[in-house]
């Protein structure tokens, strides 16, 4: 090679000199490779084995890691499961709204109550909070046991409070951050939301109860 003009290498492009090249590297790293292997199984001195005290450490990094992935892959699933079924979440979402509005104009008006629409109105609006909570794959309450029944008596100042009480819930609910972006995965924006919704289906489950009694006791 030495005999060979120097302007004749200049002339070769690096690219090409790069793919003649790489077979023969390759080879003398893996016979460099094989070569210290070998050494050290001939006369170095045996690799140590890992002792009792970093298996363990190990295995707490794997299972740590493993809890990491787990936790990220069910965020991941919650959230491509909330935009698949966006157009159910929006209908319930509006239809929330709706009830609520017409609820707090009944509360407003001076004949009272049409308890018979309020039934109703709080019967659906129990329905699709229940659904929008299990498409948003949020948490439900735990389970506990049956509280006794409020001393209050039922009538109509009673379900006024109730109502007041379900017009708070649905104005923080329908203002977290959740729907504003489904893919939210914030721990604290979740648990707000699955709060108020879990109390909005308690409390609408109270006024339908309360407006069915009155209801029957108007048309006796």
């Amino acid at each position: 090679m030495s005999n060979y003009p120097a302007r004749v290498f200049q002339g070769i492009k690096i690219k090409t000199c790069s793919k003649a090249l790489f077979p023969f590297l390759s080879v003398l790293v893996f016979l460099g490779s094989a070569t210290v292997g070998f050494s050290q199984r001939a006369g170095g001195p045996p690799a140590a084995l890992p002792g009792p005290g970093m298996r363990e450490r190990n295995r707490v990094m794997d299972d740590y890691d493993r809890d990491i992935n787990r936790m990220k892959n069910d965020a991941k699933v919650a959230k491509e499961r909330r935009r698949s079924l966006f157009p159910q979440i929006n209908e319930d979402f509006q239809r929330i709204q709706v009830i609520h509005n017409e609820i707090v104009r009944m509360l407003k008006a001076e004949k009272g109550f049409d308890y018979d629409k309020l039934a109703d109105l709080t019967a659906d609006m129990k329905r699709r909070s229940a659904r929008l909570r299990s498409n948003l794959a949020l948490p439900e309450p735990e389970k506990t046991e049956v509280q006794a029944t409020h001393s209050n008596a039922i009538d109509d100042s009673h379900v006024k409070k109730t109502v007041v009480q379900l017009h708070d819930l649905v104005v923080s609910f329908v203002a977290n951050p959740i729907f504003k972006n489904l893919g939210v995965v914030d721990a604290k924006v979740i648990d707000d939301a699955s709060e108020n919704l879990n109390h909005i289906i308690t409390v609408s489950d109270d006024i339908k109860r309360a407006a069915e009694i009155l209801s029957k006791s108007a048309h006796k």
